[in-house]
């Protein structure tokens, strides 16, 4: 299991930019930097996250026993490691939850949370943002979908880490198949005609699953598979 090392702060530029000086830095896997608000926060693609006071904001420090081309799949052990809190908080009897590939969860088809990892040095800064009180005007909030009166932002943060640590050391022992089937079985639009922007243009087809390294299986009207690593998915 990991020792996790938690560090609080009020406010910072971005977690995820601390973590990754930390890496530079040499520190220990296991360091967790959260702060209650973000000035600079940002997602994939450096989108930016909005990050007022309300949320979970943290990046962790990892330094995983994996080749770069494996990295990736931190992406969706993150994913299955939220899903597995939040299903401790979210009432699923009135409430739908999905992960969306590659990084985010949704519920009721709006994103409550996003995930973002970055290379630095010889190690990693995994990010998450997860909208507990105040979320955007297109996004949801857990409280909104929570069984209890309000989530605090804290107990769910130390659920995070628990889920995380598990999932984390059984990727690290046993590979990537379990975790792939645990998102599969909550993966959004699966089996579903989608659209996928990348840099060499759009594609479109049949959301068939995921590769055994974590690529989207887009299956086109011809026949054809297409592996896809990176780019944005909308589903019609």
């Amino acid at each position: 299991m990991v020792d996790w090392k938690v560090h609080t702060y009020a406010s910072l530029p971005s977690t995820q930019d601390y973590v990754k000086e930390l890496v530079e830095e040499g520190l220990e896997e296991g360091i967790v930097v959260q702060c209650l608000e973000q000035r600079s926060g940002r997602g994939r693609h450096g989108n930016t996250w909005f990050s007022p006071m309300g949320n979970l904001y943290m990046s962790i420090l990892l330094r995983p026993k994996c080749d770069v081309k494996q990295a990736g799949q931190m992406s969706f052990v993150a994913a299955v490691a939220l899903s597995a809190a939040m299903d401790e908080v979210v009432d699923t009897k009135q409430h739908t939850k999905t992960l969306k590939w590659p990084n985010d969860i949704l519920i009721d088809g709006k994103k409550v949370s996003g995930i973002l990892i970055e290379k630095e040095a010889d190690g990693y800064a995994l990010g998450m943002g997860v909208n507990i009180m105040n979320p955007p005007d297109q996004g949801v909030g857990l409280s909104q979908v929570s069984w209890e009166i309000q989530v605090a932002i804290h107990p769910f943060r130390d659920k995070v880490l628990e889920k995380l640590s598990y999932y984390y050391d059984l990727w690290q022992d046993k590979g990537f198949a379990e975790i792939r089937e645990l998102w599969l079985s909550q993966a959004h639009g699966l089996g579903e005609r989608i659209k996928a922007r990348l840099a060499k243009g759009e594609k479109s087809g049949v959301f068939e699953g995921l590769s055994l390294e974590g690529a989207l299986l887009l299956k086109q009207d011809d026949g054809e598979i297409l592996d896809i690593n990176a780019g944005e998915v909308y589903f019609s």
